[in-house]
Parts: C-alpha cells; sequence; structure tokens
C-alpha cells in the first residue's frame, strides 16, 4: 500500500508552479502598468518605490520583490511597452499580403494606444532631462524606434516592388512618418484638447499621397501572379 501511495501522489510543486508563474507575472504587470503611469503623471525623479506601491495599495518591499531598484522597475517598463506595442505586427506582417494595412494598422494602433504612447514620450524625455544614464534604459528606448522604423520601411519597399507605392527613399519616408507620430504625442501633451486621433488620421491621409497609393496596382499585380501560377501548372 505504501508503495501504491507514492505512486499515486504528484509533486505538488509541478502542479502549482505554472500558477505561480503565472501569478507572478499578473503581478509584474500591475507594477509596471503602475509606475508607467505614475512616471508619465509626475516627473521620474520625483516618483518613488513607495509612491508606485501606495498607489497599489501594497507594501513598498513587495515590488522590491520583484525588482532590484527604481532604475529597474523603469528598464523593465519601458522594455514592456516595446515589446507589447510590436508583437501583433510581427503576425501582421506575415499575414497581410498588402504592404498598405501595414503602415495604416501601424497608424492606427498609435491611436487605440495613445496614452500608452503618450506615457513612453513622456518618459524617455523626462529620463533624458533628469542627466541619469543607463544604457540598458537607452538601448530599450532605441529600440523602439529601430522596431518602428524597420516595419515601415519593410512595408514601404514592398509596396514598392508591387507597384502599390512610388517611394525613392522608404528609409526618409519610415523617419518622416514616426517623427510626425512623435510630435502628436508631444502636442497632446502641451495642449489639452488637442484630437490625437483626427491629426494621426490626418497624417495616414498626407502619407497616401506621398507615397502615391494606388490599392489597384496590388490588385492587377495579385491577378497576374495567379495567372501565371496558373501557366506554370499547365
Amino acid at each position: 500500500m505504501k508503495n501504491d501511495a507514492r505512486t499515486l501522489t504528484r509533486p505538488p510543486s509541478k502542479v502549482e508552479r505554472p500558477r505561480k508563474l503565472q501569478k507572478r507575472d499578473v503581478r509584474q504587470k500591475e507594477f509596471l502598468s503602475a509606475a508607467l503611469r505614475l512616471f508619465a503623471e509626475r516627473n521620474y525623479s520625483s516618483v518613488t518605490i513607495k509612491d508606485i506601491a501606495q498607489s497599489l495599495g501594497l507594501n513598498a518591499g513587495l515590488i522590491y520583490y520583484y525588482f532590484d531598484s527604481k532604475t529597474d522597475l523603469l528598464r523593465a517598463s519601458i522594455s514592456h511597452v516595446v515589446d507589447t506595442t510590436f508583437a501583433n505586427f510581427r503576425e501582421l506582417e506575415r499575414d497581410t499580403r498588402h504592404p498598405w494595412k501595414v503602415i495604416d494598422t501601424w497608424l492606427e494602433s498609435n491611436i487605440k494606444q495613445s496614452s500608452d504612447m503618450y506615457r513612453f514620450v513622456k518618459i524617455a524625455v523626462d529620463f533624458k532631462g533628469a542627466n541619469e544614464h543607463d544604457s540598458a534604459i537607452e538601448a530599450a528606448i532605441c529600440r523602439f524606434y529601430d522596431q518602428e522604423r524597420k516595419l515601415l520601411c519593410r512595408a514601404i519597399r514592398r509596396g514598392t516592388e508591387l507597384g502599390v507605392f512610388r517611394c525613392s527613399h522608404p528609409a526618409r519616408m519610415s523617419d518622416f512618418i514616426s517623427t510626425h507620430l512623435d510630435g502628436c504625442v508631444v502636442r497632446s501633451v502641451v495642449i489639452g484638447d488637442f484630437n490625437i486621433g483626427m491629426e494621426i488620421r490626418e497624417l495616414r491621409n498626407a502619407v497616401s499621397e506621398m507615397l502615391c497609393f494606388d490599392e489597384t496596382a496590388g490588385i492587377r499585380a495579385n491577378k497576374r501572379k495567379s495567372r501565371a501560377a496558373k501557366g506554370s501548372e499547365a
């Protein structure tokens, strides 16, 4: 009977560990969200770990269990914004056949996530102005703009190849879009009643014109490929 009992008993750690890891992830995201909000509402240098803990009704010691310092929390917060912002676009780039959809969806996501974009830009500006230097934080901020630039550049190059766009300098156009998106975010900070959604959609229309976007060209290109494929099969 003892041998049977040992055979039937499962180690609790194997059952509990996934739940503990899930709970840990949820708790970390709560800390990251609260930190981003406070860093943006106030100023990075003036916010303390105690402030963040109090906003959640928790003891500051619990945050130190997950993060070594306020700087460590800021690193994780910025990385979290970058990772979550671009996660869906990797799928979109793989699935879509139309490069304009990538650009259009990116612009729309900046409207839907305007509060997160505002916090990201505000924190980045505050951090730079605080005369504090941290290579990991600076790298995370640069990673956001680097990924944005590559995302847009790939879409513009692909559209030019398909004849959907006419653009001789995809990198410059990518920088133009990125810079003006930041401008919309900064103006929303300065001007209280600034309609960021309307302005980003105006930017969308301007980019469409500058790229000489021709939706029918993409349709014609797909038809040609389809006919070529059928011809090779025959």
